[in-house]
């Protein structure tokens, strides 16, 4: 529990400072105003401050894990997903490419980072926990790669399908922002191809751990079909 705490605290500081003005600029959240819009802009960010340092506190104690070697990788782990090689230098990596535009391969890049490294370090920080030897946690790993994906490019495919209502935020905002996404290079119809192989690809992924993966595998593909 205390590490699904630190990673829900990571990700909601990065909510909190993604629809900051000077990043993502949104109103919306949830269906609720945002925290900037709801307070101001200092609240908005030295709450996200707060919570990306207690995440680390969390993790720190001893109530995490008894073993203060699982205690390190874990914050190893959720450091390596939400700073510069992860969320941190994807979303600069972001916005620069709005600015500059993306070349091949730089929005799965990006993607990866932004999104996806978070949750390859929540999988592994489970697997961890857990006591996965070094070839499960491979295979978890290569699982989480691809579930992050499916992730990201479903939520690129709602942003263009979906109404504000139904999400709780703006959408429609990366094509007002000529913001490039596998959708706009693919087009719609290949997007929903590819996430159906992505998933595949995650589901195949866990095929050495038989049913006790059945959760993993519903929520790759709960990442899919959401429709929110």
């Amino acid at each position: 529990m205390p590490a699904g705490l630190a990673v829900e605290a990571v990700h909601c500081y990065s909510l909190l400072h993604d629809d900051l003005p000077a990043m993502d600029d949104d109103d919306l959240r949830r269906g609720q105003p945002t925290v900037h819009v709801a307070f101001d802009e200092a609240t908005a960010i030295l709450a996200g401050d707060a919570l990306l340092t207690h995440a680390f506190a969390l993790l720190a104690d001893e109530t995490c894990h008894p073993d203060p070697t699982v205690r390190i990788r874990l914050v190893a782990e959720l450091a390596a997903g939400s700073g510069v090689g992860g969320m941190v230098g994807g979303q600069m990596r972001d916005i620069e490419g709005e600015k500059g535009g993306f070349s091949n391969g730089d929005i799965e890049v990006m993607q990866a980072m932004k999104t996806g490294a978070l949750i390859r370090a929540s999988v592994r920080m489970g697997a961890i926990l857990g006591g996965a030897d070094p070839r499960a946690l491979s295979a978890m790993t290569a699982y989480a790669q691809a579930a992050g994906r499916a992730f990201q490019l479903a939520d690129d495919i709602l942003d263009v399908t979906a109404t504000s209502e139904a999400m709780g935020k703006a959408t429609g905002k990366d094509a007002g922002k000529g913001k490039q996404t596998l959708v706009a290079q693919m087009g719609l119809e290949a997007a929903r191809r590819e996430l159906d192989t992505i998933v595949n690809d995650a589901v195949m992924a866990l095929r050495t751990f038989g049913p006790r993966a059945d959760g993993l595998r519903a929520t790759a593909r709960y990442f899919a079909s959401r429709n929110s």
